[in-house]
């Protein structure tokens, strides 16, 4: 999140993104589509406190997920990385020692 904050052109280029998914609504419908045919394990961390991506979204998200696990973090809203930033990294943790294994 950092380099998004302190760096003008990654900022730039961010936005030209998220403006161009939201743009075409096609093109997310068609990610949604190919989740369960996604074969491997998945994480979906979400913020509990949420009110942008309501909790509800990342269950069903998880459930799209053939392998999906969901990971709600507690007293998290919309940016979670600034929010709950060590409980985030230690649900990323957890997920890449279970998946080695």
């Amino acid at each position: 999140m950092k380099p998004i904050f302190q760096q003008r052109t990654i900022r730039h280029d961010t936005v030209r993104m998220l403006r161009a998914a939201a743009a075409d609504k096609r093109f997310l419908l068609d990610a949604a589509e190919r989740l369960p045919g996604y074969d491997r394990s998945a994480i979906v961390v979400w913020a509990s406190e949420d009110r942008v991506m309501p909790p509800d979204h990342g269950r069903r998200l998880a459930k799209l997920l053939p392998h999906g696990r969901l990971v709600e973090i507690a007293d998290s809203h919309t940016l979670m990385p600034l929010d709950q930033p060590a409980a985030l990294a230690r649900a990323i943790r957890e997920f890449i020692r279970a998946s080695a294994t």
